[in-house]
């Protein structure tokens, strides 16, 4: 149901449209969360990209997620029999504790936590800092989490008098402190991209305040007037991706867009009388939504207390988390088999935060999804993650090609450019990673017409040792060797790639094929759809499964066997957990990769492990791993066989020549799995075999397999004299035993 406007401005794209016909007390705290956070424990949801929104009804003491589509309803995810003015994630030690919140609730702050009846409860106390400090009764209002990791909130009398308001600050060890007083109804707060400046609104005075903030304290100045509203009163407010400010305007029915200099850009129509908070999604397609109250109306008009939402085209920030205590605690990777060397984890905000870290620190790496088996992205420095860095997608069909943030993921990124019509050329089997982490350690697709992912980089920027930034662009001098670089140049912050048309795939599995077929027809065989794995486990009598995803209609058998009718899993996961098979057309987002994003394939309770040979060698590899079957079943799950055209990358396991990628997924059996590599490395390296980077293997003798490391080792020394982005991984394998300069 759409909902008539008479006002179409810039940044509005779409009609205002309810998200859900209930009508709520006073909507407030609506929030867009950060990737990986959600409402829902994940083992209670299919993925977090279904409920990015929250959003609380205070006196009611409801909490509320949503997709804020129009018609896709709230979701009720618990209450409280108190006032619930705000909440803001949990976020410790780089882990996001499911269902964990720090909320403003009744006369204090607690944490609050998802019992296992999907209830909301009080799992700690934190203060009550609005308990006896006045004769009225007081209780808490709006609230949020700033960019370094505290939780602000507003207290308030029930009935608004005046002076009897503060905004309170919680510091990361717990602390509370009262820092403004003597207000009516504090609102807001909202904050810049990197902290340093918040607005606060007063409603019932009709200002917005604009204070400077100490980043390392949380130390505010004596503040300034930053706008007087006098129709209506400032309510909830955020800051957009561009640094404007919004507020909705209580009792004006309309929201208004700022400038950083106070500009009234836009004054914003809405078909509710009393808009309350604004969200704006961080992500493609962007949406607006506005929380609104029935409070005080005696007769309510038809949308009046309803959550609305609009397309608008401009970007968001997503709602940061409140992180208690010093992030010096052990990091892990995914599956949990390396513990990083440093405890130091730093979350930079802005390009120059990210700089300045980098330039005052003597060791640092930065991390991405954490996909990685090998210790490639150590350091007994600092540890760097972008995820709280400005999201970035900025498609140009002219020139078709799309440019991006570093901490974007392959799924998040193929479903934006899916949704405008746009496509990558190939993807990894797990949408989870990030884009940076997997072309920087040289991670493919399959299909023998397809390179490994790197080969779609048109550009990318970079922090250099020194703070600087660098692009390095295709056609340029060292941009192939700056692109699979082990981030030992820097930390890439932003990537473009080449984009194509959208397209259409369909996967079809043909499970039962012989050895002698396999062997005997490889060349064929791999080059029988647009993207081909081969799944065996050695030991078994038949092969196991051939997985092709085709552009066109695909054959009826493969080696004298049909395809399956019925989904299946891998490595012994549910069918659910991967992408449609069974010969149903989808989009290339929904195929090419063979794990779907809203699924964790695994607990990450395994070990990978992978050999990428030349083309020419790849049956003589086949065989000669089939003889060491017995050795290698009883610590496997699974191996995958993908093909891949050469590429130009320096470091590309694919550099200079067609390529098979001999892949093994073991189970977590550490040392066992560290004895048997020599023994296939044995068989494999003689056969030209280089190890994937960001995966498990013995060798060290890595030089005489990439004819171009000497001019890479040439570019990193060039690039960073002092060896800031080196650590002892790199050392052993790239720069061998030479002192640093």
């Amino acid at each position: 149901m759409s909902i008539d406007s008479e006002q179409h401005t810039s940044v509005i794209r779409s009609a205002w449209a309810p998200v859900d016909e209930r009508r709520l007390v006073l909507g407030e705290g609506a929030r867009f969360l950060e990737t990986g956070v959600s409402p829902v424990p994940e083992k209670e949801r299919p993925g977090t990209a279904a409920h990015p929104f929250v959003l609380v009804d205070i006196l009611d003491g409801r909490m509320y997620s949503t997709s804020a589509e129009p018609g896709s309803g709230l979701t009720l995810q618990g209450s409280l029999t108190e006032p619930l003015g705000a909440v803001a994630p949990v976020r410790q030690h780089s882990s996001a504790p499911e269902g964990q919140w720090v909320a403003a609730r009744g006369e204090g702050l607690a944490l609050l936590e998802r019992s296992a009846s999907g209830e909301l409860q009080v799992l700690e106390s934190l203060g009550e800092p609005a308990a006896g400090r006045s004769a009225v009764p007081l209780r808490m209002n709006d609230a949020v989490a700033d960019p370094h990791g505290r939780f602000w909130a507003g207290a308030m009398a029930y009935d608004g008098d005046a002076g009897q308001g503060f905004l309170l600050r919680l510091d990361p060890d717990g602390s509370i402190h009262v820092v403004l007083e003597d207000l009516a109804i504090p609102n807001g707060p909202a904050f810049s991209a990197d902290g340093a400046t918040m607005y606060l609104s007063d409603t019932p005075t009709g200002w917005i305040r604009r204070y400077r903030v100490d980043i390392a304290t949380g130390a505010l100045d004596a503040g300034e007037d930053f706008i007087h509203i006098s129709e209506g009163g400032p309510d909830g407010m955020t800051v957009d991706a561009e640094d404007c400010l919004w507020s909705a305007v209580w009792g004006a029915s309309c929201l208004h867009r700022y400038s950083p200099a106070g500009e009234l850009l836009e004054r914003i129509e809405v078909p509710v009388r009393q808009p309350t908070s604004i969200a704006l999604s961080a992500a493609p397609p962007y949406r607006v939504m506005v929380t609104s109250a029935t409070q005080h109306l005696d007769e309510p008009t038809d949308h009046d207390g309803r959550v609305i939402t609009a397309e608008v085209s401009v970007a968001g920030r997503p709602a940061v988390s409140y992180r208690p205590g010093p992030e010096q605690e052990p990091q892990s990777n995914w599956a949990g088999n390396l513990t990083y060397s440093s405890t130091r984890l730093e979350r930079p905000r802005s390009i120059d935060e990210l700089a300045q870290l980098v330039a005052e620190s003597d060791q640092v790496k930065a991390l991405g999804s954490r996909h990685s088996f090998s210790s490639v992205a150590d350091t007994t420095g600092t540890l760097i993650t972008l995820t709280e860095m400005p999201r970035v997608f900025v498609l140009d069909t002219e020139a078709r090609t799309v440019t991006f943030d570093a901490a974007t993921r392959y799924g998040d990124l193929a479903a934006s450019l899916q949704a405008e019509g746009w496509a990558l050329p190939n993807m990894a089997s797990l949408p989870h990673i990030t884009v940076a982490g997997s072309v920087a350690t040289g991670t493919h697709g399959s299909g023998d017409r397809n390179p490994p992912l790197a080969s779609s980089v048109r550009s990318l920027e970079m922090v250099l040792a020194d703070g600087s930034l660098r692009t390095f662009r295709r056609g340029e001098a060292d941009f192939d060797g700056a692109v699979v670089s082990l981030g030992a140049l820097g930390i890439v912050t932003t990537l473009t790639l080449e984009v194509i048309p959208s397209f259409q795939v369909r996967q079809d599995i043909y499970e039962g094929v012989s050895w002698e077929g396999v062997l005997e027809n490889f060349e064929e065989l791999t080059g029988a759809a647009y993207s081909v794995s081969l799944f065996t486990r050695w030991a078994d009598e038949h092969f196991g499964l051939v997985w092709m995803k085709s552009t066109e209609e695909p054959p009826a058998e493969v080696l004298g066997v049909s395809a399956r009718r019925k989904d299946i899993g891998l490595a012994g996961g549910p069918p659910e957990f991967a992408t449609e098979q069974g010969g149903r057309w989808g989009s290339w987002d929904q195929r090419l990769p063979h794990f779907r994003l809203d699924f964790t394939p695994s607990n990450g309770d395994e070990l990978q492990s992978e050999y990428l040979l030349p083309r020419e060698n790849a049956v003589e590899g086949l065989r000669r791993m089939r003889a060491l079957a017995a050795e290698i079943e009883p610590l496997l799950l699974i191996s995958e066989i993908r093909t891949m055209a050469a590429d130009e990358q320096w470091l590309s396991g694919a550099s200079g020549r067609e390529t098979v990628g001999f892949h093994f997924t073991w189970l977590q059996r550490e040392v066992e799995v560290a004895a048997l590599l020599p023994r296939l490395e044995e068989q494999l390296l003689p056969l030209g075999a280089r190890p994937h980077w960001g995966k498990r293997f013995a060798t060290t003798e890595i030089a005489s397999h990439y004819p171009r490391l000497g001019d890479f080792t040439r570019l990193a020394k060039e690039l960073d004299p002092k060896g800031t982005f080196r650590n002892a991984f790199l050392e052993e394998m790239l720069f061998g035993s030479e002192p640093r300069d």
